[in-house]
């Protein structure tokens, strides 16, 4: 299998057919959310159903509502277009046990899709071992009961962060979450919980810290904080997540992963699984 080099992935063009452009696009905004070697595709969803050359991608939803089936395949569409940029695409995506969109080997992928704003973002597995992307809506904010159900207590009685996302911090807390779960699950099929993840939010420089339960480990080992950047668009909060190729454990856990040594006793919540595109 060809191993595609940091240096061949290079920015897609326009969006895709169908799609309409989003007010900003790769360079602008998803790409300083990701290291080197990421390509990614960020755009509106249109009011007509992007053109899909898949047909299996298309029956995927056949039963599905309009609006989803745009969403769908606005989310497929700008997949193979990232796909593109590194030179692997040409193949349907597949879903698995949880919807989570199945890339070709020796990718790494994530897509995500909020009122209207749709994008992916792809990697070599040789340079990444996972990548996460969340999109949400800003507004409206969650209210104080889904709050409890986002938040951690050390989360909870942690002092807000700028004024200028205080009535947004569950919010972004819960794009955060959901970026980390994207980027774990498919090595490590984990039933994260939205409270199995603390996140510390830095407001002024747009960038985040999260913390996995200590029962989620890697070969024995707990993980090493997961440090990422997110960013505001158009009233959208957009979250990204690299994990490099060496994976998320510390130094002293040796060159990646190992076996999967975390409880798996409940499937994931559907506010996770059913963030996939």
């Amino acid at each position: 299998m060809a191993r595609v080099r940091l240096h061949d992935a290079r920015p897609p063009g326009p969006p895709p057919a169908g799609l309409a452009a989003a007010p900003a696009g790769w360079p602008a905004v998803l790409a300083p959310l990701f290291s080197p070697g990421a390509a990614g595709v960020l755009a509106r969803v249109a009011d007509s159903e992007p053109s899909c050359h898949h047909p299996s991608e298309r029956a995927a939803v056949g039963g599905a509502g309009l609006r989803r089936r745009r969403e769908f395949l606005a989310g497929r569409a700008c997949a193979h277009a990232a796909l593109r940029a590194v030179g692997r695409d040409g193949h349907p995506l597949g879903r698995g046990e949880e919807r989570e969109p199945l890339w070709p080997p020796g990718v790494v992928g994530s897509i995500s899709h909020a009122e209207g704003l749709v994008g992916a973002v792809v990697a070599p597995a040789a340079a990444a071992w996972g990548v996460g992307l969340d999109i949400e809506p800003l507004d409206p904010p969650l209210d104080a009961a889904v709050e409890r159900l986002v938040l951690a207590p050390a989360e909870l009685a942690r002092p807000d962060p700028t004024a200028c996302l205080a009535a947004h911090r569950t919010k972004v807390a819960f794009a955060v979450k959901e970026c980390v779960y994207k980027g774990l699950f498919p090595r490590t099929r984990w039933p994260l919980e939205l409270r199995d993840v603390t996140v510390e939010i830095d407001a002024d420089r747009g960038r985040y810290r999260a913390l996995v339960d200590d029962r989620f480990r890697l070969a024995g080992l707990p993980l090493a904080p997961l440090e990422g950047r997110f960013t505001l668009l158009a009233g959208h909060i957009l979250v990204g997540l690299w994990i490099g190729a060496g994976g998320p454990v510390t130094a002293s856990a040796g060159p990646g992963p190992g076996t999967d040594r975390s409880p798996r006793a409940r499937r994931p919540p559907r506010a996770c699984s059913s963030a996939y595109g």
